[in-house]
Formats: structure tokens, sequence, C-alpha cells
């Protein structure tokens, strides 16, 4: 198990979210990692990793549980300093976090996870921690937070002209699928009919299309003639997008105009006429409606660029020793 080393990951690991918290099982205490002079121990080590080591044991392949737990243990360990070296410089740049923004910490994380304290309070206890734990846990996580918008996030600058080139560069991803509301007759053979009895439902629905092509109401005649439920109705199916119709359906549907009406349309299930009611989608969203999308994701890579690099400097001005 690889764990990412993205700003997202280290803010959200330790947990704005509940989950496993701490481990039951007795720990021996010894040292796994010193980080200037501070020092890191097993026991923060297995209740940091906890939820990843208990994943890594489910899904190994037999024979090979030692080897990746022994992996997932260094990267959490990895992890681990990370974290210690960002509280360092919490501290030395003085990053504070208030008790009022540990309180609308909490308020977001119960309207998140739509509970009341008390089962916030109730979670926390299962996992053998409690509240006040739980808030420091969070003013940690708040503290990297802010610490990292201010030394990286705040430093970049996005372009407008860069948004634009990203928009006509990925166009494709942006297009909203095309859709067309079709109207149908349909005119049933039976499997295994004999070809005279083919031939003459071909006939019938072929006079239907020349009433049809002649002006005549559509919907008054999939009500006379069509042998679908939904002829009752007037014939209207709804809206379909690429690959819900039958492959002959679509290939017939899509290339019609609104108001157009298809030639005989024959499928296993008999004969069809279709027209198309309306067309939409098609085209790519608006450059107005994506460039907040696309400004965020180029935000985030960004950051996760500046980060690594800010990492690998304090990493290389500090004293690090590991004991895995």
């Amino acid at each position: 198990m690889r764990i990412s080393k993205s700003i997202v990951f280290i803010l959200l690991f330790c947990g704005l979210l509940l989950s496993p918290l701490r481990s039951s099982a007795e720990i021996v205490e010894r040292s796994v990692a010193v980080v200037n002079d501070e020092v890191i121990f097993l026991s923060e080590l297995e209740e940091y990793g906890k939820p990843y080591f208990e994943e890594v044991r489910k899904k190994s392949p037999p024979g090979e549980t030692q080897e990746k737990l022994s992996q997932a243990r260094r990267d959490v360990l990895d992890q681990l300093v990370e974290n210690k070296l960002l509280d360092q410089e919490i501290k030395k740049r003085k990053v504070e976090v208030t008790d009022k923004d540990i309180d609308a910490a909490v308020e977001d994380i119960l309207r998140q996870n739509r509970i009341t304290l008390n089962e916030l309070k109730m979670a926390l206890a299962k996992e053998g921690m409690t509240l006040s734990a739980y808030r420091e846990r969070l003013r940690d996580n708040i503290g990297r937070m802010r610490l990292i918008a201010r030394e990286i996030k705040s430093k970049i600058v996005i372009h407008d002209e860069d948004i634009r080139r990203v928009y006509r560069e990925r166009i494709q991803e942006y297009m909203i699928p095309l859709e067309v509301q079709l109207q149908q007759i349909f005119f049933a053979v039976p499997r295994n009919a004999a070809s005279d009895r083919v031939a003459a439902v071909e006939e019938e629905a072929g006079e239907v299309l020349k009433q049809a092509r002649a002006g005549g109401d559509f919907t008054e005649l999939a009500k006379k003639y069509s042998q679908s439920p939904e002829g009752k109705g007037g014939g209207v199916l709804g809206y379909f997008k690429t690959k819900e119709l039958m492959p002959e359906l679509e290939e017939a549907s899509f290339s019609l105009k609104p108001g157009e009406i298809s030639p005989l349309v024959r499928t296993s299930e008999g004969f069809h006429i279709l027209r198309v009611m309306e067309r939409k989608g098609g085209e790519p969203k608006s450059y107005a409606e994506v460039q907040g999308k696309i400004r965020e994701e180029m935000m985030q890579a960004e950051s996760d660029k500046k980060f690594q690099e800010w990492m690998k400097a304090l990493k290389s001005k500090a004293y690090i020793e590991t004991k895995l």
C-alpha cells in the first residue's frame, strides 16, 4: 500500500470526519523516529495507521501480508514525520488556532455527518477517544491547513489565459451529452413470423409513414396505429442519450433534426417510425460555467507540486532519524 503525499491526504488523513482513531491492543512503547528534538512513538504509528493496516490485512494475498504491512508502516511513519515537521513550523511561525475555530469545525463535522454532539461523543468513546482529545486533533489539522495556505497556496497565481488554454485543450471533457426526445409509432412483428406476415406489417407501417410525412398529426397517428404501450399517449418515449437505445433506433434517431421523421426502422421487435421532438446538448459547457472548476483543479495540482518542493526543503534542513 502506497500512501499519497498530496496536501489533501495530509489534511484529511488524521480525521476531520469520523474514522477509527485508537487501537485497543496493548502496544509496547518505543521510539520509531526522531524529528529534530521530538520523538514519534510506536503507539502513535499504530493509532494513526490502524485503518490502513487493517485494510492491508484484509486485502493482501496469502504470504504477502507481512511484507505489505512493513511497507504500510514505513509509509505511515513517513507521513507522521511530515506532520511533525508541519507542527514544528506552526510553532515557529506562530500560526494560531482559537477555541472558536475549533467550535466552528465541530459544528461543521456535525452538519456534514448529520449527527448531534452527543452522537459524536458516543462515536468517539467507542474508539477510545474523548471529545477534548478530538478537539486537539482538530486544532492540529486546522493549524496545518492554515500553515499550508500561508506558505504555499497564498503564493500561487493562476492566470486567466492559462485557464482558457486548459479549457480549449480539454474541451471534450466539458461536453454536454446529446439527448433526443422521441416519439414512436410501433408495429409489432411476431417472432418467427412468416415472410408474408412480415411483408404485410411492413406495408401497413409504410402507409402510416406516408401519412406522417404528408403532414399528418404524428401524435394522433401514434394513438391510432402504434402497438406499444406509450402509443395511447401519443407515442412519446422520452429523452435518450447515446447507448441508451437499440443500435438501429439510435442510428436513425440521432441523425434527425427536431420535427424530422425517420424511415421505417426494422428491429427484432418489429417496425418503428421515429420522430425527434427535441435535441439538446451535444455542445461544450461555456467557459463561464467551468472556469471555477478548472481554476480549482489547477490550484490543487500546483499546490501539491509546491508542497512537495517545500517539504523536501524542510526535510533537508531537519534532523530526521527513523527506526523501522
